[in-house]
């Protein structure tokens, strides 16, 4: 019972997180001092950190987890033992997240989106969170199966 709704209040917050960014995107377009502020951090981000190093240590890191799920995937595929629909579903939605994250940092840049750096990392954190709730999910039917 914890579990669910520990799930589902993970959930609803990555739902939060992801409004947040296209709210961040709208914003740096319409109000002035948000796109001056973006603009600002945007500069100093690329003159403090090696931002292109960065994305794509992200995008690498990314795609590790995405061969993760599949290999999990294909493993409650082929296991008739731990056959689990909602296991199936979080797979199935970290491959689907990482290669859309994947396509986002590939597609978009800072010239293209203000709130590109911002953004990266809301979904960054967004990917994360799905990927320990994946992992835990697992370990949770692990220790029920034995």
């Amino acid at each position: 019972m914890i579990k669910k709704i520990s799930f589902i209040y993970v959930t609803v917050i990555q739902v939060l997180f992801v409004i947040s960014a296209f709210a961040l995107q709208f914003l740096s377009k319409k109000k002035m001092g948000v796109m001056r502020h973006f603009v600002y951090y945007n500069k100093k981000l690329e003159t403090i950190h090696n931002m292109p190093f960065l994305i794509n240590t992200v995008s690498f890191i990314v795609l590790i987890i995405i061969i993760l799920a599949a290999i999990v995937f294909f493993y409650f595929l082929k296991s008739k033992i731990h056959n689990n629909k909602y296991m199936m579903f979080l797979n199935i939605s970290l491959f689907v997240f990482g290669i859309l994250f994947i396509i986002f940092l590939r597609m978009f840049s800072r010239e293209s989106l203000l709130a590109y750096y911002y953004m990266t990392l809301i979904f960054f954190i967004v990917y994360i969170s799905e990927f320990i709730k994946t992992s835990l999910y697992y370990l949770f039917i692990k220790k029920s199966k034995k």
